[in-house]
């Protein structure tokens, strides 16, 4: 309930155009990743969304509890409803599409933690050029 408050805070911010509104769990005390090999994050992607497409090596599992849409996770299209679940393989494109006419909000866990620690992390995004940028 926190978190979906959170989300609703920011609801008319622009958010990011690869991964719309996101907020990652932290701990509270050290403001790092819970764990030391995952993250989750809650994600909300407003009435009739697109994200760009995102590149990144971590994998992501995602699991929807709210809304209904579609993710195109390299190059196949992934219908979703509440408590399905997906994968994003590391190294895959993805981008998510809110169908519904309300928020959809999506969990998401992912390794990030373990690429950054050794290094290895990398995020790319596609701009609406085509153009392929380096995010991280």
């Amino acid at each position: 309930d926190m978190m979906r408050e959170a989300l609703e805070k920011f609801r008319d911010w622009d958010g990011d155009p690869h991964e719309a509104l996101m907020i990652e769990y932290v701990n509270p005390i050290t403001g790092t990743s819970i764990f030391k090999t995952m993250t989750f994050f809650m994600q909300m992607l407003r009435p009739g969304e697109k994200t760009l497409p995102l590149k990144q090596n971590a994998s992501l599992t995602v699991s929807p509890f709210e809304g209904s849409g579609h993710s195109i996770v390299g190059g196949k299209k992934i219908d979703w409803d509440p408590f399905d679940t997906f994968v994003v393989p590391g190294g895959e494109w993805c981008e998510h599409v809110n169908n519904s006419s309300s928020p959809a909000i999506l969990f998401v866990a992912s390794d990030e933690p373990t690429l950054k620690a050794l290094a290895l992390y990398q995020k790319h995004g596609k701009l609406k050029t085509g153009e392929i940028k380096r995010l991280s």
